[in-house]
């Protein structure tokens, strides 16, 4: 048919590549390289320089895991803690009934700056330098270290006539001395406002209503002392426990004719 080549229709492929290789007799030998075996540059390039990489993906993934680990083991270990039962302020001298225990967790750092749980007895006692609210902590910081608190006396008392013994540290007294005569007997007040720091007990084997407790107050004036040591070997003491409404109420000393 006219104006339709007869030329079958070629196919066009990528050429063969083509190896030329000398020969001795000075003839060119031609050898047609398989397509198999030719490789792209690239591709050489790209298996070249991308081996390292699953190795460092595989680094990354180790130390990410590490890292998760590290923090998982730190905010998950809880140590038991003293916490402030109600709002403790300056000045307080801590109580058992002051703290409860309570379980935290946090870097080291932080859990060493808070009083544990099995330090409760080297608290109790001591002064409070700064006020912690309930629910809080209890930071080392403001716990007096020991040997700087106030000056101090210990009271030689029946334990019947200091509450049955049912004093804590922290409670403020008022020390009642009697002292008897030839013409009888006069009470009256030594010293008010004392706050107790600790509370002995009672020996063993003895009588609840005739043993003696050691009972130690702070004194905010030293001058105190005398008519305390006066009050506790030549008179009878009785501790009253003040109440909050009660403090300022003013007492009056009482006397008895003697017979």
């Amino acid at each position: 048919m006219a104006g339709r080549s007869t030329w079958p229709k070629m196919r066009f492929q990528h050429p063969t590549p083509v190896e030329a290789q000398p020969s001795k007799n000075g003839h060119v030998h031609v050898r047609l390289r398989n397509p198999d075996e030719t490789k792209p540059a690239g591709a050489s390039l790209r298996g070249r320089f991308g081996r390292p990489l699953p190795l460092i993906g595989a680094l990354l993934v180790v130390l990410a895991l590490a890292g998760y680990w590290s923090v998982y083991s730190a905010t998950t270990h809880r140590t038991p803690v003293l916490v402030a039962a109600h709002d403790l302020q300056a000045g307080t001298v801590v109580r058992s009934a002051d703290l409860r225990v309570a379980e935290l967790a946090g870097d080291a750092g932080t859990m060493a700056a808070l009083v544990p749980e099995r330090e409760l007895d080297t608290v109790l006692g001591r002064e409070l330098t700064a006020p912690v609210p309930q629910g809080s902590p209890l930071p080392r910081a403001t716990v007096a270290s020991a040997g700087t608190g106030p000056a101090a006396f210990t009271l030689v008392v029946p334990a019947m006539r200091a509450l049955g013994g049912a004093l804590n540290p922290g409670d403020r007294v008022t020390v009642l001395a009697t002292f008897e005569s030839g013409a009888g007997a006069r009470a009256r007040a030594v010293a008010r406002g004392l706050r107790v720091l600790t509370v002995g007990t009672a020996p063993e084997g003895l009588d609840r209503a005739s043993a003696s407790i050691p009972v130690t107050v702070a004194l905010p004036d030293p001058s105190l002392a005398a008519g305390l040591a006066l009050a506790n070997t030549e008179g009878k003491i009785d501790l009253l426990r003040e109440g909050g409404r009660g403090r300022t109420a003013p007492i009056p000393p009482a006397s008895a004719q003697g017979g």
